[in-house]
């Protein structure tokens, strides 16, 4: 049920017109002058036309006919361009705007003078929201400003209303009887569910009021008779029936005569004809104005006549509203839209709400104190629960949340730490393939460097036929010792690293390299004659003789092993390895043969000047073969690096 804003409206008689004045909205105040768009001969055949309608619904003629619903539009609408015109209608419309944004709705309190009052407002006719009277956004009531305010009277269900249903003898037979069966099966669920006592009166009579109210605390009047207006008296009255059942008109002033003093006594329904009408100069002389003028909150009553079929409608879901704790404005509006969802497309207007009450409720409910503060306790009990669930579920949600941050963190730490390592091993390995890369370029050249020194002061001899002196033979140890070790460390680092190509290539130059420097070793030892060893040594065969021969058929043997291996394994091999082996073995061949001369062979005395040089010429080109084996491998190397980022087998030789 939505919220109900007041937008109250003031009309008043003003320079021989009337003027609309907005008292009180959510839009502030504003005012309008207006003349009555129709005469009162106009507004006669109007009611007339209406009242036709509502007598051809009562002999079940038919409803309506379409010239009359438009009638009641044309009436409406021109009765609303007048009265909510210029910034009235400003007004209004802010107002509304305003009330949605509150997902609230308007409550329109008419305040009319007397010559206005008996004007059915109730067809109010806006083109954009159609009539007001059905629109619950814009709850239609007449309201009197009494001095005393109206406060809701507090209740514990059931909702008890009391019946009156009066049928003289001696005027035209109403449906009663009918009306009332049907109010008791519309209100009889409300009734098993204890939200509503249904009672009657045993008789129609005034006095049959007197001892329900004094022994029960009744909240509601339904009053269910004839009723009319006396243009003479101008006075408005319901047909009560006396002792023999005869007619006894009662005013608004006698009836609350009787029903004054009870507080409970919220709420007044007078389902009979005229109960609404007033006269021109007195707005409290109709039944329903006296009774809301002697202190009632909320009376509804009929502004013309009503037929029997529409006030079957109205009654049931009236209450059946007022039952569900919707204010009496509001459930004005749902009976109203009920009877036109029926076919009453006329007679829904007939209703007519006048209100006290300033938000339109006259009830409040009062449970038992016990079961109320039993259903509290409940209550809080429940929202406690589901506060601690909320908490639990969010501090859940958090927990879970700081887990999955925690998670990420660590995962993008560990993330950050692979990827820092991964950058460190790439940069180790970057620095690890520039140091390879230049050892590779610098290490091939070291060895054929190392052994030139030794193996240039051997053939520069050997071309001179000089004798090597003691600082050259000190020159070839120390180069030889040199070498020897390098070339010792580089054989030994390479086995045990496991290179593949040390199995046949690198293995088999280190090899020959640490046995020429360990030959060189030897010749220089020989050569600075260490403890004595020419005169240590046979005289038959000097020892320079047994060692370069020594070393020629070592060189030649490692040559023909070279020679013998696979070529797809002799492709590891350092280049021009045999070529080297070659000239060394024919060098040191020829140097023994040379080193024979004191030997007493004709033949071999003959050729040793000459073996000087061929020894010499060979161990020249064995030095030219050495220096250029590690140019011609970087040569051979067509990327620089193998499958693993290393230097690949052709350019590795031998590394120190």
């Amino acid at each position: 049920m939505r919220k109900l804003l007041d937008f109250d409206v003031v009309v008043e008689p003003y320079d021989g017109g009337y003027r609309t004045r907005v008292v009180a909205s959510p839009a502030g105040e504003a005012q309008t002058d207006f003349t009555l768009p129709f005469s009162d001969e106009g507004l006669e055949n109007l009611v007339l036309k209406v009242v036709g309608s509502i007598g051809r619904a009562r002999r079940k003629v038919r409803r309506i006919e379409p010239q009359e619903s438009r009638l009641i539009e044309d009436f409406g609408s021109q009765l609303f361009q007048a009265v909510f015109s210029g910034p009235v209608r400003e007004c209004l419309g802010r107002s509304r705007i305003a009330a949605e944004n509150k997902d609230a709705g308007l409550r329109v309190r008419l305040r009319l003078p007397g010559d206005l009052a008996n004007i059915p407002w109730e067809y109010l006719y806006d083109d954009e929201y159609g009539f007001l009277g059905l629109d619950p956004r814009t709850a239609l009531v007449r309201y009197l400003e009494m001095s005393a305010p109206v406060q809701p009277f507090p209740i514990r269900p059931p909702l008890r209303i009391l019946t009156i249903v009066s049928a003289p003898t001696d005027i035209p037979e109403i449906d009663g009887e009918k009306e009332w069966g049907k109010l008791k099966d519309e209100l009889d669920g409300l009734v098993r569910d204890g939200m509503v006592q249904l009672d009657r009166l045993e008789t129609g009579t005034l006095a049959e009021l007197l001892p329900p109210l004094r022994q029960n605390e009744y909240h509601v009047l339904h009053f269910i008779g004839h009723g009319g207006y006396d243009e003479e008296a101008h006075d408005g009255a319901l047909a009560f029936e006396d002792e023999d059942r005869n007619t006894r008109l009662v005013t608004g002033r006698d009836l609350m005569q009787m029903i004054s003093g009870h507080r409970s006594l919220r709420l007044v329904v007078l389902n009979a004809c005229e109960g609404a009408r007033s006269a021109s100069d007195d707005p409290f002389g109709g039944v329903a104005q006296a009774l809301v003028r002697r202190g009632i909150p909320a009376v509804v009553a009929m502004q013309f006549e009503i037929s029997d079929p529409a006030a079957l409608v109205f009654s049931p879901s009236f209450y059946q509203a007022i039952a569900q704790g919707r204010p009496v404005d509001v459930a004005t509006v749902e009976a109203r839209k009920t009877m036109f969802a029926r076919g009453h497309t006329v007679e829904w207007a007939t209703p007519v709400l006048y209100l006290r009450s300033q938000d339109g409720r006259v009830f409040t409910r009062r449970w038992n104190q016990e079961a109320e503060r039993k259903a509290r306790e409940e209550s809080e009990r429940q929202e406690a629960e589901r506060q601690e669930a909320e908490r639990q579920a969010r501090q859940e949600a958090e927990r879970q949340e700081a887990e999955r941050q925690e998670a990420e963190r660590q995962a993008r730490q560990e993330a950050e730490r692979r990827e820092a390592e991964r950058r460190a091993r790439e940069e180790a390995e970057r620095r690890a393939r520039e140091e390879a890369k230049w050892r590779a370029m610098l290490t091939p050249m070291i060895g054929p460097i190392v052994l030139s020194v030794p193996l240039l002061i051997l053939a520069v001899t050997l071309l001179s036929g000089k004798r090597i002196t003691a600082a050259l033979a000190w020159v070839v140890f120390a180069s030889a010792a040199l070498g020897y070790v390098v070339a010792s460390v580089e054989y030994r680092r390479r086995r045990r690293s496991g290179e593949p190509e040390f199995r046949r290539g690198i293995r088999l130059w280190t090899f020959a390299l640490e046995f020429l420097f360990a030959w060189f070793l030897i010749y220089a030892i020989i050569q600075l004659n260490f403890a004595g060893l020419h005169s240590k040594a046979p005289h038959n065969i000097p020892l320079l003789t047994i060692l370069a021969g020594v070393g020629a058929l070592f060189s030649a043997s490692l040559c023909l092993r070279v020679l013998a291996i696979d070529p797809e394994e002799r492709r590891q091999m350092r280049p021009l390895l045999p070529a080297f082996l070659a000239c060394m073995a024919v060098g040191l061949g020829a140097a023994a043969i040379g080193y024979t001369h004191s030997l007493n062979v004709d033949a071999l005395n003959k050729i040793g000047p000459n073996s000087y040089k061929i020894g010499a010429i060979f161990l020249l080109a064995a030095l030219f073969v050495n220096l250029m084996a590690p140019l011609v491998a970087l040569a051979r190397r067509p990327s620089g690096k193998n499958t693993r980022g290393m230097p690949d087998a052709g350019m590795s030789g031998k590394r120190t």
